[in-house]
């Protein structure tokens, strides 16, 4: 990865373009494609960076540290935290990141030896290939044009907690028990009744960034292939700490069993003073599995010979809207089963899955016509006593077997009163073997927003075989009338959505116009054909 074909990206991207500023500014917009592109090279730098981590990699932690070297060496994340503000504030003009990410992530993952390219991009971040001080040299006065100009604020660093400092240091892993030693838990309390509460209180993890558009802060604590289920969220930019393991001063302005705030946070530079608690600890949890780090070439995972049945079991959902759910299990012969079906049986890596995520397997037992099954912890011994399950046996697509139709799966997420997402995906079959896949999506603000704060908010999506499409807008009511603003995007990417396809034993295979080919997980739910099994959930016939 070099820092001039991570910026030949971004501008293709339309970053750069995305975020010049107007025609005051006009003079410096070669400074700030340079701004743009020095932290599309972090971005990126950062995206390979988890990739190894998903994939695996041994030398994940070499690379963390690396990459936190690189970043102070040339200071990028007060530059970040410019680039941050000013594509918010652009809102929708602006690229998502996964634009200029999903490549290098995809790269990365697709690479039949990741182990060598992860190991080799230490030595990358420290050679004059990465050298985003000469590359760039223009960013940083770029991004001072922006903060005089007040397009962006000055960016802030974290605060560090003055003196020394004495008392008890917590893990995230600890704070279940902290809840539990409460009277009570709070969701949300101010600041100076959570200094009222329990004061000062200092926990210790690495800084990870999360959220959709990577703005958000949390806490972690992960040993190896473990995590703690709980991490704790930042109210602060942590932008500069992103990647460390540090110390935090804070004020717990939100603490239940599953979700703790740290606000008004600051660094700890001495923690040589702290002790730790002796709350207990929650056992760490396995993370999740990458798919990849399980899946082997088609026709090289469990053999026909070894899976007695495919079995699934569906119900519908109504937290948080209407879902319908279903679990699909692989039943072996040797009486264990595996619940992540993500891919058809025939490329499923038995033995890496059995080391890396044996709290997916269980076992199995037929009673009667009906199923009893046992689940398995994360250190692969019996969870659960044995228990009676609903789901029932499909059969397998006959060779060569087509479809004549259209197949749809639709949700809803939210509530009608607070706003919430419509969605609905697609499969059209044809007879002759084409297909083509749509989807929709209907996004709106709810009842209680329009009725109590005249603010209406919607956006739509869609996309099928000709295109896709999405538009958002709203109207915002006040003493002087209504505002409303509306943005919308097409795209001609229908390829990536028909092509011709091919139905055997519980394999759908889809090969698309625009040359790539997918291999899903398909069956007949029932003998009559009317709904189908594909990807990670069924789909019934359109009437």
């Amino acid at each position: 990865m070099k820092a001039a074909a991570v910026a030949a990206f971004a501008c293709s991207a339309g970053l750069a373009a995305a975020a010049t500023p107007p025609a005051d500014l006009a003079a410096n917009a070669a400074a700030l494609t340079e701004l743009v592109n020095a932290v599309s090279l972090d971005v990126m730098s950062e995206a390979a960076l988890e990739a190894c981590d998903d994939i695996g990699a041994a030398s994940t932690p070499q690379m963390r540290s690396a990459w936190v070297a690189w970043r102070d060496k040339h200071q990028i994340a007060p530059l970040r935290m410019v680039v941050m503000e000013l594509k918010r504030r652009q809102g929708s003009s602006v690229p998502p990141w996964t634009t200029i990410t999903e490549p290098m992530r995809q790269r990365v993952l697709a690479d039949p030896a990741p182990d060598k390219v992860c190991a080799g991009l230490i030595n990358d971040w420290q050679g004059a290939g990465m050298d985003a001080s000469a590359q760039f040299p223009q960013a940083r006065a770029a991004a001072m044009t922006l903060v005089r100009a007040k397009m962006v604020s000055a960016p802030e660093m974290p605060a560090l907690a003055p003196g020394a400092v004495r008392g008890q240091v917590f893990l995230p892993s600890q704070m279940a028990a902290l809840a539990a030693q409460q009277k009570h838990t709070w969701s949300a309390i101010s600041d100076e009744e959570a200094q009222r509460t329990l004061g000062f209180v200092y926990i210790k993890g690495r800084v990870e960034r999360w959220g959709a558009d990577g703005d958000r802060f949390q806490l972690v604590q992960e040993q190896g292939e473990r995590r703690a289920r709980l991490s704790v969220t930042l109210g602060i930019d942590a932008e500069p700490w992103v990647g460390r393991e540090v110390v935090m001063r804070g004020l717990v302005t939100s603490l239940s069993a599953g979700y703790v705030k740290l606000s008004a946070a600051a660094v700890v530079g001495d923690p040589s003073g702290l002790t730790p608690s002796p709350l207990p600890q929650a056992a760490l949890e396995r993370k999740e599995v990458l798919l990849q780090r399980v899946l082997k070439a088609p026709g090289q995972g469990l053999p026909d010979k070894e899976l007695a049945a495919v079995v699934i079991h569906g119900e519908s959902n109504f937290n948080n809207g209407t879902h319908w759910d279903e679990d699909v299990r692989f039943l072996l012969r040797d009486g264990t089963a595996y619940r992540r079906t993500e891919m058809p049986p025939d490329q499923l890596n038995v033995a890496a899955s059995r080391q890396l995520e044996p709290q997916r397997w269980g076992r199995w037992r037929a009673s009667g016509r009906s199923y009893e099954m046992q689940a398995q912890d994360d250190n692969g011994r019996p969870k659960d006593d044995w228990k009676a399950e609903k789901h029932y046996a499909v059969k397998p697509w006959p060779q060569g077997a087509r479809l004549e139709g259209s197949f749809s799966r639709g949700s809803f997420s939210g509530s009608l009163a607070l706003g919430g997402t419509s969605a609905t995906r697609s499969f059209r079959f044809t007879r002759d073997g084409r297909f083509e896949r749509s989807y929709s999506s209907f996004s709106g603000s709810g009842t209680l927003a329009a009725t109590m704060n005249n603010v209406n908010i919607a956006a739509s999506s869609h996309g099928d075989g000709k295109g896709s499409s999405s538009s958002g807008g709203g109207t915002v009511g006040g003493p002087f009338g209504t505002a409303g603003a509306v943005s919308s995007r097409k795209q001609d990417d229908g390829a990536s959505r028909r092509g011709r396809y091919q139905l055997s034993g519980y394999v759908l295979l889809l090969d698309y116009d625009d040359g790539h080919q997918e291999r899903l997980l398909s069956f007949p739910v029932h003998d009559d054909n009317k709904t189908v099994y594909v990807g990670n959930g069924s789909l019934s016939l359109d009437k």
